[in-house]
């Protein structure tokens, strides 16, 4: 999910386990828990945007961070509360010690888990493994995902004297958000269902959720040549209209795919990469590589990003491999058309 949510989701987590013995600069520190795991963004800034695609979501968003680095951050916490407050006995010091711990853990080790529920694709397992989960429930941002959170936290920060109504008020967004994500989840298999009976022919099919809302899906079905690419809205239901892309194959494209930017592409698309070869007329060709996960109606159909390297007769690069992206429409008749073709109205 995006950061301004994650920093929610961590502030409202902490309201309804942690209000009541911490009070509500416990909501500060949750918030500031969710924020730190996509601080790893930062890597994409020194590194360049392949580091980003190669180590977002990787160390900070595995489920051995929270346990690992929450306990120190609780500590510096406590050390800091406990020179503010010297009449606390040895009890309460504990007791409080143990509550920033638990607030601290689990603020960090619940932001990789609703990560995993979008496409984009979290290492959980990591370092045990690089392999990316993604249940490809939930967009990475939807209003009102985040306009919960806000009303949850706009409650706790609002009813000072109430902290026992702060956290039901939260636990309810939390159940709420729980229920939305898994439903999300049913919507996606029952999209890649209807999309499996309508195909009707071998091909592995994914659904994957559009911005903003878990009800229109981007339906993706490809073989081992050809990748076909359609929209469906649950809310609209109507037989998908897929557009044909044929992958491309060959000496050039092998000759990308060879190299670490190439193999960094094909792992960050999750194995759901499009191959397009265009020749030129010095004998050279274009090798473009689309990530088919992400995509819009429109000049961003095919896909919003990918690589490209121009590849010599002689099958060596004629320069680096460079990442890319498609032009997006933002009009009031694009999100019109994006309207009616979700809802029919």
């Amino acid at each position: 999910m995006d950061t301004v949510t994650q920093m929610l989701f961590g502030a409202t987590v902490a309201q309804a386990g942690f209000r009541r013995r911490l009070g509500r600069k416990a909501l500060v520190v949750g918030a500031i828990m969710g924020l730190i795991p996509d601080l790893d963004v930062a890597v994409g800034w020194i590194w360049g945007p392949f580091a980003s695609w190669q180590y977002h979501r990787a160390f900070t968003h595995s489920l051995l961070f929270g346990p690992l680095v929450g306990p120190i951050f609780a500590w510096m916490i406590w050390r800091w509360q406990r020179s503010r407050h010297p009449a606390l006995t040895a009890d309460e010091e504990q007791h409080m010690l143990r509550a920033w711990v638990w607030l601290c853990v689990l603020g960090l080790f619940t932001h990789p888990l609703i990560d995993a529920f979008t496409s984009y694709g979290t290492q959980l397992l990591w370092p045990i493994t690089t392999t990316r989960f993604a249940i490809n429930s939930m967009p990475i941002i939807d209003p009102l995902y985040s306009l919960v959170l806000i009303a949850a936290v706009a409650v706790g920060i609002a009813v000072k004297k109430r902290p026992r109504l702060a956290q039901d008020v939260a636990a309810a967004a939390l159940l709420f958000i729980v229920l939305y994500s898994l439903g999300g989840w049913a919507l996606n298999t029952q999209v890649e269902r209807v999309a499996r009976e309508q195909f009707a022919r071998a091909g592995e099919v994914t659904a994957y959720p559009l911005l903003f809302q878990p009800y229109y899906r981007r339906v993706l079905v490809t073989t081992p040549d050809t990748a076909y690419v359609g929209y469906y809205s649950v809310l609209n239901p109507k037989p998908i209209d897929f557009q044909e892309f044929p992958i491309a194959s060959g000496p050039e494209v092998e000759a990308v795919r060879a190299t670490h930017e190439g193999a960094v592409f094909e792992w960050f698309s999750m194995n759901k990469p499009l191959w397009r070869s265009t020749p030129q007329q010095d004998g050279s060709r274009i090798v473009e590589g689309y990530d088919l996960r992400y995509g819009m109606p429109g000049p961003s159909n095919l896909s919003m990003w990918g690589v490209r390297a121009r590849v010599m007769p002689d099958g060596t690069l004629a320069g680096p491999v460079e990442r890319f992206s498609t032009p997006r429409e933002a009009t009031g008749d694009q999100f019109r058309q994006f309207w009616h073709d979700m809802t029919g109205l």
